[in-house]
């Protein structure tokens, strides 16, 4: 299929989180190859992430919301005797019946020659209907899943993802490992497509490479704070090194979950002052920060239960800091005996184990630190889009 025009879509672009950063450093590169590039959205941007992008299309857009059962709060809180949300139900309706409209109307402004990559399963669910009838439209659909094959996400939305992927032309998948996998799932091709790296304006690339020329002594972990990632396991592995390695500082920038920080101050506050001072927990940082971050620091960890290909890895190896993580994907599995410190199991003992040699190794560090930037060289966004290309290509119409 040939393409001009390149919609990306997720269910809300203000998400913090590893999807919404590729997605804007994808459209960044599709845009810089000569692409028309815009965005749509399942729902209005909230919250305080600094880089969100602003969609060009939302379809559950305004105050209304609040007033239909797709705000979650409604069956929280259904009225006397269920009359509040009954009346909501009635109105979900009629709001759907209009969006439904809207949204036909915006698909067939966008004109032939373009695809639709979808990289959540809320937006991709919600334009099953519509790529049904893709092919009178021109239109391509895609769906990149963002996490790995034996993530909860899969099984938790199974029904939706053999929706999707009985209808849409490309099912798409963050590594061969786990493409391989899906295929066999679903019995149907699945590509490969890997995160990209940013596109730093010069002036940054020579500050941030500045920076990492002189790493201090920091272990940094970036990300959503969730349950899934880990942040308690990363603390009681840095905990359980801390003594041997006086020098060291742990430092968490993120945001998520209130119960999860909330969790982690407490914690914190139990230790001894001394050692309290060296575990810093932070807001979130723009992307300009948080490769100023890595680039301080000498290490980055994970505990994710699962991921897809975390973009902490590819930000950390651009500014050549080795990562200390669970085994919670293929692409870590794979990468990680090269370029930083893989766990040998999904526990604090097997993290702290690795933990330890990492910090106790200047040399080995060293020799990590210089792989991490000749790894990171395969992830350029000129590389990353050639693949899309490939697989836009594929696309019968």
């Amino acid at each position: 299929m040939k393409v001009k025009n390149i919609v990306i879509a997720q269910d809300r672009f203000s998400l913090l989180g590893g999807i919404t950063t590729v997605n804007r450093l994808l459209g960044r590169a599709f845009e810089k190859a000569g692409y028309n590039v815009s965005y749509m959205a399942l729902f209005d941007n909230t919250g305080n992430n600094p880089d969100a992008v602003t969609p060009d299309f939302v379809v559950h857009s305004g105050d209304l919301v609040s007033k239909t059962t797709h705000n979650k709060l409604a069956f929280d809180n259904p009225g006397p005797l269920g009359t509040v949300l009954a009346a909501k139900k009635g109105f979900t309706a009629l709001w759907d019946r209009y969006n439904a409209a809207r949204t036909r109307r915006y698909l067939q402004s966008l004109g032939e020659e373009t695809v639709i990559l979808t990289t959540m399963t809320g937006i991709a669910a919600y334009l099953v209907d519509y790529a049904r009838s893709a092919q009178k439209q021109g239109i391509g659909y895609l769906y990149e899943f963002h996490s790995s094959y034996d993530s909860s996400y899969r099984l938790d939305a199974e029904k939706e993802l053999r929706q999707i992927s009985d209808t849409f032309d490309s099912f798409v998948a963050l590594s061969e490992g786990d493409a391989q996998l899906f295929a066999q799932w679903l019995n149907r091709p699945v590509d490969a497509v890997s995160n990209l790296n940013a596109s730093l304006d010069p002036a940054v690339e020579r500050k941030v490479l500045a920076l990492a020329e002189q790493k201090k002594p920091v272990v940094q972990f970036i990300g959503r704070y969730s349950e899934e990632k880990g942040l308690m396991r990363i603390l009681e592995s840095f905990i359980a090194c801390a003594t041997e390695f006086p020098e060291w500082i742990l430092k968490l920038n993120g945001s998520g979950d209130e119960a999860i920080e909330r969790q982690m101050k407490e914690r914190i506050d139990s230790l001894d002052s001394a050692l309290a001072e060296r575990i810093v927990v932070g807001g979130p940082l723009n992307s300009e920060q948080v490769l100023e971050a890595y680039a301080e620091a000498s290490l980055t960890i994970g505990a994710s239960d699962f991921e897809g290909a975390p973009m902490s890895l590819q930000e950390a190896m651009r500014v050549g800091t080795p990562m200390v993580s669970y085994p919670s994907c293929w692409v870590l599995r794979d990468v990680l005996p090269q370029v930083g410190y893989l766990a040998q199991e999904r526990s604090i003992e097997a993290l702290t184990e690795q933990l330890r040699v990492a910090m106790g190794d200047d040399a080995q560090r060293k020799e990590k630190s210089a792989r991490c930037f000749q790894k990171a060289q395969e992830y350029t966004p000129e590389h990353i889009v050639r693949r899309w290309e490939e697989v836009f290509a594929s696309i019968q119409r």
